[in-house]
């Protein structure tokens, strides 16, 4: 009851302090008497704040000077298979999904003590199990918190700056189901097995175990995934590499059975990027917001390897299902022509792309396919392609790395934030900003193996019944901003001292806002009713990374630009132009959070929620919050 009330007054204290309406364009401090304002709002986003859009990947040219500086080689591609994660099918029955302290070799550095899933049958690769569903029925898997007691655990888990980083909940990303208890309940949280149970009520707190059931009816099939969501310790328990695959799997008239589809080999790619200090470790939040090359850096990886080989005959057709689980990064992915000997490096991108065929983007397949040279994933972002090896012997080099240009005088455009779409008919494309990293390599050999692609249209993908001419009911306006203020300090803070997300650490703070707010546990900001249709238009002077829980959207304009094909998404860059997208509330009333996917952002404060009210139960489409 105490900790409670403290955390309702913290709450409180810091919505009068650092929140405040969408107008409000000043943060200011006083002493003295003095008050010194610095300007923010709409014009003013604080662009040089930690943690912006890809700014903490070690890039190919330094994991090669950290291998000089170590009189070593940087590491050569293999001949080693690239590994696929263990597959936990919770079609055949209940599942159990554990979480605990691992160590790893990644690429040319060790990793301590990262909080991960156990994969169960490849503990030696840093990998989630791949979850697997039907499009019908309900099914349960049991999150089992096996990391070690929260040494601060006595300490009031003050919203919006993060600690307990071993309490952790299930977010099944992307997955269109009830977001109320024992489903998709991002407000509940999962304490470390053996924490004194004072510290749980039963209701929004649980010890070791919680189990949850997704009751799915008819849904869509597709590539989706799964991660901790407790707010507090997103993003540390994520940039660990706290991630997996979750498939639903089609029946008889979807895109799954479809000729050319049906049958064919799969293969899941989970693009990582874990962030470690200059030990190995990612012990806390402060390593992440505070991460500063070479001190402690993220490495692009897949499915916990670098440098292994993917086989593939010539003229085979394969589906890859790729997640970007980047706390932080995104990731243009791409297959090119040719090879070198080092892992990592891409020749500086001098080598031909391969075309691909994209049929699915989050978990929502198209109905006419896209022949395109990259697919574009934001942090959270997944996409389904099909991949035809060349008829004839040889290497392919599959690349990875950011493709959105950070320099605030290009245009949204020029930035890259259309690619990945169709505008004016033109699919839109961007290269790699900077060298690209060679993830695997594919050793095209063997028996001929001619296969063809599926032709169009293929199946309709199961989603709400709206159009891009569809009338909403609503408008919703979403702006994320940076805002920032600096209090005078006597004496002068150390030389050292590094931009805070805590208002009581440093001079500089910066706050991460949606609408000008924090997040606030009880605060709803929409509560549109069941079955009603939605417009947002989601925008920020910065880059930011949308994502909506249960309902997906679709977009149908970019930069002020109509879509020639509106697409499905449920994550979204949003940039100074903006975006327009449709959604429809479905079937489930309750809460759940918008937030930016920058996880480190959603951490500090750049969350919100949305109540979806069914008008014949109002009162039971609101659920308890509890502390989180």
């Amino acid at each position: 009851m105490l900790k409670h009330w403290l955390e309702t007054r913290t709450v409180s204290r810091r919505a009068a302090l650092l929140g405040g309406s969408a107008v409000i364009a000043t943060a200011a401090v006083t002493t003295g008497g003095t008050a010194h304002a610095q300007a923010t709002g709409h014009s003013g986003h604080a662009t040089r704040h930690p943690g912006m859009l890809g700014t903490r990947i070690r890039t190919p040219e330094a994991r090669a000077q950290a291998a000089l500086a170590r009189n070593a080689q940087a590491p050569a591609l293999t001949a080693d298979p690239l590994p696929m994660p263990p597959v936990l099918s919770l079609a055949s029955g209940p599942g159990t999904l554990p979480m605990k302290a691992q160590d790893y070799q990644l690429g040319d550095r060790p990793a301590k003590n990262l909080r991960v899933y156990d994969n169960g049958s490849a503990p030696q690769y840093l990998m989630g199990p791949t979850l697997e569903m039907a499009q019908t029925g309900s099914f349960t898997v049991t999150l089992a918190n096996r990391l070690p007691l929260n040494p601060d655990q006595d300490q009031p888990h003050i919203v919006n700056i993060p600690s307990q980083f071993n309490t952790t909940n299930l977010h099944t990303h992307g997955l269109h189901v009830s977001p109320n208890s024992p489903g998709d309940n991002v407000y509940l949280e999962v304490l470390p097995q053996g924490t004194d149970a004072k510290y749980a009520d039963g209701v929004t707190s649980f010890v070791g175990d919680f189990t949850y059931t997704y009751d799915l009816n008819n849904h869509t099939p597709g590539t989706f995934w799964y991660h901790p969501h407790r707010h507090g310790s997103v993003a540390v328990q994520v940039a660990s590499g706290a991630a997996g695959a979750l498939i639903v799997r089609g029946g008889a008239g979807t895109v799954d059975t479809f000729p050319g589809i049906n049958g064919i080999t799969e293969q899941v790619l989970l693009i990582q990027q874990v962030l470690l200090n200059a030990n190995g470790e990612l012990p806390d939040f402060d390593t992440i917001w505070n991460a500063t090359p070479p001190v402690a850096v993220a490495d692009w990886t897949v499915n916990g390897t670098i440098g292994r080989t993917l086989p593939m005959q010539p003229g085979e057709v394969q589906r890859w299902r790729i997640v970007n689980t980047g706390f932080q990064t995104e990731a243009r992915f791409s297959l090119a022509i040719g090879g070198v000997q080092t892992a990592g490096v891409a020749g500086s991108g001098s080598f031909p792309e391969m075309d691909v065929t994209l049929i699915a983007m989050d978990g929502v397949n198209f109905t006419t396919a896209a022949t395109v040279k990259a697919v574009y994933l934001p942090p959270g972002g997944r996409a389904d392609i099909l991949v035809k090896a060349p008829d004839a012997p040889g290497r392919l080099l599959a690349q990875a790395g950011p493709y959105i240009k950070l320099d605030a005088n290009q245009a949204p455009e020029e930035a890259g934030i259309q690619a990945g779409f169709e505008i004016g008919g033109v699919w839109q494309e961007t290269p790699f900003q900077g060298t690209p990293t060679v993830l695997f390599t594919v050793n095209v050999a063997g028996a001929a193996k001619p296969m063809s692609l599926p032709s169009n249209p293929l199946p309709k993908p199961l989603v709400p019944d709206i159009t891009a001419a569809t009338q909403p009911d609503n408008y919703r306006y979403v702006n994320f901003d940076v805002t920032s203020f600096t209090s005078p300090q006597v004496p002068p803070p150390p030389a050292n001292s590094l931009p805070s997300y805590n208002p009581g650490a440093v001079p500089q703070v910066f706050k991460l806002q949606i609408n000008g707010e924090l997040f606030c546990p009880g605060r709803i900001m929409f509560q549109p009713s069941l079955d009603s249709v939605d417009q947002y238009f989601v925008d920020s002077p910065g880059l930011h990374v949308f994502h909506i829980h249960v309902n997906p959207f679709l977009v149908t304009e970019v930069n002020g630009k109509p879509l020639s094909t509106p697409m499905w998404r449920d994550t979204m860059l949003a940039g100074p132009n903006g975006y327009k997208a449709l959604t429809k509330y479905t079937d489930y009333s309750g809460s759940f959070p918008i937030h930016c996917h920058i996880l480190d952002h959603e951490d500090a404060g750049m969350m919100t929620n949305v109540t979806v009210v069914d008008k014949a139960n109002p009162a039971g489409s609101v659920p308890r919050h509890g502390k989180h």
